[in-house]
């Protein structure tokens, strides 16, 4: 649509890189996970310690996400975990809005990390299940601006105009993943597995603009836009991840091969009402009043997950482990998540034209870029009853811009990469586990990219905005509570 109509939607041409100016009001809430990293949460209260370094490891049944084949060498008949993460969240995007206003928000968030368990058999498979949340984002943000700028051009307003302008968003991302495994020794040393990820993924995503402001002359008359975007949408994936591990004394070594995900089923709705008043839609149009508005429910919904390579391993040196993780994801070209329908959408009928009906630009698209994370983990026992952990881990984000500089609708926000680290404890007694840790979470952007910025310079056309690219801020600190009970050894 901003081929010819860029004014009434909000993804603009990079050529204006300028700051907005007056930022008076703004508040949002970020909930733990990012809605762009594959790696925003670990699951099991070892596995979180160790920042995911897990491939090979052999003690708790965590490994039915990360490894398979870990379950082979599990003794007991059954393990339950159920740890929390508690997290203090702060998120700042730079010149948000413009002139060095900021977004900005910290917030307290509690996130379960695995809830798991190994069913006893008389076969030789270990089977295990889980419950995990890979994803759990939420973001609500508002923003406004009551200033004197100069806005509109001199021809026809001179001198500077009264702006009011204010933008909102909310956004929900939530997956949850049941998962079953099993892992089988082929020798004493050597094991094989095999788990089935079933993932439900909910997304609702809601934004809001409008700017409005009176022309200076006589009469004044009013020039104003407003828009609402609305996108909510569930699908159901599963994916297959097959893994080796190789124990020896001293040392191991894993890897791990996961199907992209296959998409079974899903469901959408899409929405969006856009209002001008008096506004040019090119820089030598008549100015126009009219308004576009369209609602599509029942429509389908199909999301894609990458294929996933890991390998690692852990080397023991007395008492001390050390143990790496290193997971390609691979990317996914640009794809519609929704795909609309033909239908109305402008009136009156004297503005319409064929590229802009609902089948032409309000669906919903996005890409993923190709990454690779790594984690490093430590181990050390102090006594029979007390180790030490630690780790550090990468989480780069998969975030690319080609939907967002299109002319569809996206509803990524994080574009940021993370870094990792974490330090605790675990305190054993008989067959229980009790686990305290600290985990620290930093990183940032210097190229967010950031819509609908006014400069004081005036603008290609009305209340047109520009896209800017700013820089954005990421930090948590978090306290890591879990608790572990192993049942009877397997006969």
């Amino acid at each position: 649509m901003k081929s010819s109509f860029g004014i009434i939607r909000l993804n603009f041409s990079l050529n204006k890189i300028i700051l907005l100016a007056g930022l008076s009001v703004f508040f949002f809430q970020v909930a733990w996970s990012q809605d762009t990293h594959h790696w925003s949460n670990q699951f099991g209260t070892r596995a979180a310690l160790l920042g995911g370094a897990v491939l090979t490891d052999t003690v708790d049944n965590a490994g039915v996400y990360y490894n398979p084949a870990n379950l082979a060498f599990l003794d007991t008949s059954s393990l339950s975990i159920n740890a929390n993460l508690y997290g203090l969240e702060n998120i700042e995007i730079q010149n948000a809005l413009g002139q060095k206003q900021n977004f900005q928000g910290l917030q307290l968030n509690t996130v379960p990390l695995l809830i798991s368990g190994t069913l006893r058999n008389k076969s030789d498979w270990n089977l295990s299940y889980a419950l995990i949340t890979p994803v759990s984002f939420k973001f609500n943000g508002l923003a406004r601006i009551d200033q004197n700028i100069d806005i509109i051009k001199e021809e026809d307003s001179p001198g500077l105009e009264d702006l009011v302008a204010e933008s909102g968003l909310n956004t929900r991302v939530q997956e949850t993943s049941v998962v079953f495994g099993l892992g089988k020794r082929l020798n004493p040393n050597f094991g094989f597995g095999f788990s089935l990820i079933n993932t439900f993924r909910n997304v609702e995503y809601n934004y809001r603009f409008s700017a409005k402001t009176f022309a200076n002359v006589d009469p004044p008359f009013l020039i104003s836009r407003s828009q609402n975007e609305f996108v909510n949408y569930w699908s159901l994936r599963s994916a297959i991840k097959a893994g080796l591990n190789y124990q020896k004394a001293s040392y191991g070594l894993a890897l791990t091969v996961q199907s992209p995900g296959i998409n079974w089923m899903g469901n959408g709705e899409i929405a969006e009402d856009i209002t001008i008043t008096n506004l040019r839609l090119s820089e030598d149009g008549d100015r126009l009043t009219g308004f576009g508005s369209a609602r599509q429910e029942k429509l389908k919904s199909n999301y894609k997950s990458p294929f996933q390579l890991s390998i690692g391993g852990h080397k023991q040196f007395n008492n001390s482990i050390i143990s790496l993780n290193i997971t390609h994801f691979g990317g996914v070209d640009t794809y519609r998540i929704i795909e609309a329908q033909p239908g109305d959408f402008i009136r009156p009928a004297s503005l319409a034209s064929d590229d802009l009906n609902p089948e032409n630009f309000l669906n919903v698209e996005t890409a993923m870029r190709a990454v690779t994370n790594f984690a490093l983990g430590y181990e050390t026992r102090l006594n029979s009853g007390l180790k030490l952990l630690g780790s550090f881990r990468t989480d780069f984000s998969y975030y690319d811009s080609g939907p967002t500089l299109g002319e569809q609708i996206t509803t990524e926000l994080t574009q940021w990469d993370i870094y990792h680290f974490t330090l605790g404890s675990v305190f054993e007694k008989d067959r229980s586990s009790l686990t305290l840790g600290l985990v620290g979470s930093f990183g940032g952007t210097s190229s967010y990219i950031q819509e609908n910025s006014f400069s004081s310079n005036g603008q290609p056309s009305d209340l047109e905005g520009a896209l800017t690219i700013t820089q954005a801020k990421y930090s948590n600190i978090g306290l890591l509570i879990g608790y572990s009970f192993r049942f009877k050894k397997f006969n």
